[in-house]
């Protein structure tokens, strides 16, 4: 392990368990904007419904189940 993956570990570990979820819950966030932000490039007439849907897809894509379920709902979305 390199001395920054150490100091990096250290500080993940001195942590409070709250702390560690909301560092979780904002890198989620990022990354869901982040593909909100490629998509938004790709479909730029996409509206709202259709926008989150398709992060959705992209997002749960390997999973067989939530995969179909996101199709579904996106051959239902009029916009």
């Amino acid at each position: 392990m390199s001395q920054i993956e150490q100091l990096y570990q250290s500080a993940i570990d001195e942590m409070l368990p709250r702390e560690r979820v909301a560092r979780s819950v904002e890198l989620f966030n990022w990354s869901r904007e982040f593909i909100g932000r490629q998509i938004r490039a790709e479909h730029p007439d996409a509206g709202v419904e259709r926008l989150k849907l398709l992060v959705a897809l992209r997002m749960y894509s390997s999973e067989a189940g939530m995969k179909k379920l996101i199709e579904g709902l996106l051959a239902n979305v009029s916009d």
